[in-house]
């Protein structure tokens, strides 16, 4: 081999040895890729880990603020199109009840009840599955198990499970100061589908079933896929990454405070609700703004900016 072509191929070495070295290591896909088996890429993603999006525990030495935010994720709305659809299970997607109803059957997901004003997610408020399923009057049949004749089954049809009426969610977040990166972080705390039906007067009403950890069900809800476009059928995301990444919108009904009050406790007509809404927005969005400083090169090119616009005004009076 001459000295050129030792050289070249050293040089094609050490370029393929940097290129190796750069890649990331032992990351999990933050979304299920564009591809046709998106069941086998959502049990891909599930094995080697869940979106860095989401913080697995708040470091409480390093946070100096905090705040609960509760949200109202009304499943009509576009934003939340995918955590609804399809209504009943088609095969290849299920929406998001389906998912926690069928893990909650099979004993694999723990759930908690809603209780009015706490959260509490112990033993003691653990809830069973048939009285779930009294409790919310959905059919089912009693069968023995075949692997311990001791135990009871309770079998749900796919059809008579309510996916198609949960419409609704309510999520609470925690909103939090991060004192070593001076940054306001966002983590989901838990989760709650809400039934909503209309009584024998006509009135429709919500039944909150039950809260879920979020990081209890994050494998579960890494394995799933979503449909997250009307216009790509290849365009999926986990329900783990979809909620990780708050690609949801949901409206505040609470946020934390010393008389653990929702907006509905002291805002009496839709226009003060709305507005009420509005104000802790802004208020959320102030305090994170407030730690952003900007850069004296971006400062310097907005003052550049605003002085030539003034200029070009001058001239056209």
């Amino acid at each position: 081999m001459n000295t050129r072509n030792l050289i070249i191929s050293l040089f094609i070495m050490i370029l393929g040895t940097g290129l190796l070295s750069a890649q990331p290591r032992g990351g999990r896909q933050t979304a299920a890729p564009r591809q046709t088996s998106a069941v086998t890429a959502d049990k891909s993603a599930a094995k080697t880990g869940k979106d860095a999006a989401e913080v697995k525990e708040v470091p409480t030495d390093r946070v100096t603020w905090q705040r609960e935010v509760f949200r109202m994720l009304d499943l009509t709305r576009e934003e939340n199109a995918p955590l609804y659809y399809p209504p009943q299970p088609d095969g290849e997607h299920k929406n998001l009840f389906s998912l926690l109803f069928e893990n909650v059957s099979n004993g694999q997901l723990k759930v908690y009840d809603y209780l009015d004003g706490k959260e509490i997610f112990t033993d003691e408020y653990k809830v069973k599955f048939d009285e779930l399923l009294n409790r919310f009057w959905i059919p089912f049949d009693i069968k023995t198990s075949a692997q311990n004749p001791k135990d009871t089954v309770y079998v749900v049809e796919t059809a008579d499970i309510p996916s198609n009426e949960v419409t609704l969610y309510y999520i609470k977040e925690l909103w939090y100061m991060d004192k070593n990166t001076s940054s306001i972080r966002t983590k989901i705390i838990s989760l709650c589908p809400v039934l909503v039906r209309e009584d024998e007067t006509g009135e429709t009403r919500k039944y909150p079933l039950f809260w879920v950890p979020f990081d209890e069900a994050g494998d579960l809800l890494a394995g799933n896929s979503l449909r997250t476009s009307s216009y790509n059928a290849l365009d999926n995301m986990t329900t783990y990454d979809y909620l990780a990444r708050h690609q949801y919108k949901g409206d505040i009904y609470k946020v934390s405070n010393l008389l653990n009050q929702n907006i509905m406790d002291y805002c009496t007509t839709p226009e003060e609700i709305a507005a009420e809404q509005q104000r802790l927005e802004k208020e959320l969005k102030d305090i994170t703004e407030g730690l952003w400083e900007e850069p004296h090169s971006q400062a310097v090119e907005r003052e550049k900016e605003a002085k030539q616009q003034e200029k070009s005004s001058k001239k056209k009076k």
